[in-house]
């Protein structure tokens, strides 16, 4: 009787662990979770398409002045974002409509398991090309009271947040995490804080004030020119935490 129902129990275990392999003998795809921005600033930015291989593709939000919802989708090892269109091929002589992927950028994914995927822009339009920048979007990386500064300018950018320093050349970003120097009042830090430009070897200020430094929220500053009149500017956006 004993070894009866041990055997039982061994063809229990056996058709368990069978279940629990994929029919294809694959391991399950790893699940991470992304949200999206997009720069230059644009009052009704529209969706782009995420490639997820196979022909799949999901369409996601990119705003500019806040992050997107999150998305959860497999991990890949590398990120592409484009469109899909409809293109005209010929086949036996006779001429058929094809779904085809333009893609408008792409770039190596990152090993975090939260990524915030920030869209760069080549020109006014998606169409113009992206440039695809994955960060590591995990609380203890990139959480409340961060900064992160993008260079989209064609020169040198410099700035001090409380003691913390930064230097960033064109298409380079940093994550500064303020601590030393911080200001209290009333129960709120903040941070005086300095920004320059390097021009034709001059170091130049163009900003300085008093920013506050939240744990429930980060901010993501841009810089870059105006294309008006080329002046050097920069957009701030600040994402409050959950």
């Amino acid at each position: 009787m004993t070894s009866s129902k041990s055997l039982i129990f061994l063809v229990a275990i056996t058709a368990s662990i069978f279940l629990s392999i994929p029919s294809n003998g694959q391991k399950p795809k790893e699940i991470v979770t992304l949200q999206f921005i997009s720069f230059p600033k644009n009052s009704k930015p529209e969706p782009v398409e995420l490639l997820l291989g196979d022909g799949k593709t999901m369409i996601v939000k990119i705003p500019t002045n806040d992050l997107s919802k999150s998305y959860e989708v497999p991990k890949l090892s590398t990120w592409a974002v484009g469109k899909t269109e409809t293109v005209k091929v010929e086949v036996d002589g006779k001429e058929i409509e094809n779904p085809a992927f333009t893609t408008y950028g792409k770039a190596p994914s990152i090993a975090s398991k939260t990524q915030l995927i920030l869209l760069i822009r080549n020109g006014k339009n998606n169409a113009d090309g992206m440039k695809v920048i994955p960060i590591d979007n995990e609380m203890e990386n990139f959480g409340g009271g961060n900064f992160f500064f993008y260079n989209a300018s064609t020169v040198d950018i410099g700035g001090l947040v409380a003691k913390h320093d930064f230097a960033l050349k064109p298409g380079e970003f940093s994550i500064v995490k303020p601590v030393k120097g911080v200001d209290e009042r009333k129960g709120m830090k903040f941070a005086f804080t300095k920004l320059f430009y390097r021009h034709k070897k001059v170091t130049k200020p163009f900003f300085s004030s008093t920013w506050p430094v939240n744990k429930k929220a980060r901010s993501m500053v841009f810089f870059y020119h105006d294309p008006h009149n080329g002046r050097l500017r920069f957009h701030s956006i600040r994402s409050f935490m959950p």
